[in-house]
């Protein structure tokens, strides 16, 4: 056995999604440095290693410094930051363009074996989307920066911890009416376990330098379809109407400032354009995962919403999950 250390870095935003990259990074014998800009909530997920093991270090994208400083060794550097679902363009450029292809180009100078950025299904530079164009432009950049770069699109991603069925499940819980926006946007909602997975399938293989892989779940449904199936599971009969986008919008304002912030505008701007496959190939088929079904997963997390509580159901979704 080696005695080199193997060194990862993860660059992120101290979101949900870090946390289940670095346990199977520390898993596979990764010392992993948990590059963000608030290092104090990393201690959540320091568990998950032994002592030393999880790194938190302070770092944001748009000083160079502290980037330079948490690549430098690493084996593995892993892009989880961005600046989500902003209209104001010159920031957008300055987050999701300019720092990723810093980062990219610090990568190539240090020598780092693997380079994975993270981008978004829809991501186009013809696209509405200020936030979807950035990405398109971010995958562009860090491609010509690093070549051997791997770039994972992924669509909405849920899990336990997440911020889309979440807010969902707590607002159908709390309202009798729930607001169908853009009721005919098409998701294909992916689970982080998956997405943690990929990233090491991408680790371990040398054939995917240079690649994007296209990231989702097995089925994809419109808002109208993902919020009725929502509302039936919690059996909450709330009424899933189609509200004027003026009154959501407003909506999504107000409540986004209220303990909980049970809608925002964030949650509407993950709804508003369509996340799915532009390709046949699911890239977790093509890296050897079978993509687990939202309907498998979810349930579990969502239960604490349900309207009538019914624990032999729960211990039986728990089992099918553990097959």
């Amino acid at each position: 056995m080696s005695d080199k250390r193997k060194v990862a870095t993860v660059i992120g935003n101290n979101k949900f999604v870090e946390g289940y990259v670095v346990e199977r990074l520390v898993k596979a014998g990764y010392i992993v440095r948990v590059a963000v800009p608030k290092p104090s909530l990393v201690n959540t997920i320091r568990p998950f290693g032994n002592v030393g093991h999880i790194t938190p270090l302070y770092c944001s994208v748009i000083e160079e410094n502290t980037v330079i400083r948490a690549i430098e060794g690493a084996d593995i550097v892993v892009n989880l930051s961005e600046l989500a679902f902003g209209k104001n363009k010159s920031k957008l450029e300055l987050y999701n363009v300019q720092a990723a292809q810093n980062i990219a180009r610090i990568c190539a100078a240090a020598g780092v074996k693997k380079f994975i950025h993270f981008s978004a299904l829809g991501a186009s530079s013809n696209s509405r989307s200020a936030y979807l164009a950035s990405k398109k432009k971010s995958e562009d950049v860090v491609l010509q920066a690093c070549s051997s770069a791997v770039i994972l699109r992924t669509s909405i991603i849920f899990g336990p911890e997440d911020e889309f069925l979440n807010k969902l499940g707590n607002m159908a819980s709390y309202f009798p009416v729930m607001p169908a926006y853009k009721v005919n946007t098409k998701l294909q909602p992916v689970y982080v376990g998956d997405v943690a997975d990929a990233v090491m399938k991408v680790v371990q293989q040398s054939e995917s330098a240079g690649k994007i892989y296209e990231l989702a779940g097995p089925e994809s449904y419109t808002n109208r379809e993902l919020i009725n199936w929502l509302v039936s599971w919690l059996r909450t009969d709330n009424n899933v109407s189609g509200l004027s986008l003026v009154l959501i919008r407003l909506m999504a304002f107000t409540l986004q400032f209220m303990p909980g912030a049970i809608m925002t505008p964030a949650l509407l701007n993950m709804m508003e354009y369509d996340s799915v496959l532009s390709q046949k190939e699911n890239g977790l088929l093509a890296l050897g995962i079978v993509p687990k079904p939202l309907e498998l997963i979810a349930p579990v997390y969502l239960y604490c919403y349900r309207s009538i509580n019914d624990f032999t159901e729960l211990k039986r979704l728990q089992r099918r999950i553990e097959q």
